[in-house]
């Protein structure tokens, strides 16, 4: 499997899953979750090695900010947290090229 498809599903999933708890069942945890899970696999870009993409991770902060002062936090970690750590690991896991 590869890292950045996996990311790029992850982000699809985010908006999915946004559209989904704002629309048909209006969640404010699951939002966060959702937030969280596309602006976190979009923070980190992968390549030949995975690197930080400076403007997501910094709307990653000021949305984490805006959560811990006025929404759901712990959602929000969760969404970034799956979003980072699924395509690091994979990343992580695949077999090196020969």
């Amino acid at each position: 499997m590869n890292p950045n498809r996996l990311s790029q599903s992850l982000a699809f999933l985010g908006v999915a899953a946004y559209t989904y708890f704002l629309f048909l069942r209006p969640n404010q945890e699951g939002m966060a979750l959702a937030v969280g899970l596309f602006v976190g696999t979009m923070g980190v870009a992968y390549g030949e090695k995975p690197f930080l993409v400076p403007f997501f991770v910094g709307l990653f902060a000021l949305l984490f900010l805006l959560q811990l002062l006025f929404g759901h936090p712990i959602p929000f970690l969760t969404g970034g947290a799956l979003g980072i750590g699924l395509p690091y690991l994979v990343y992580r896991l695949r077999k090196p090229a020969r």
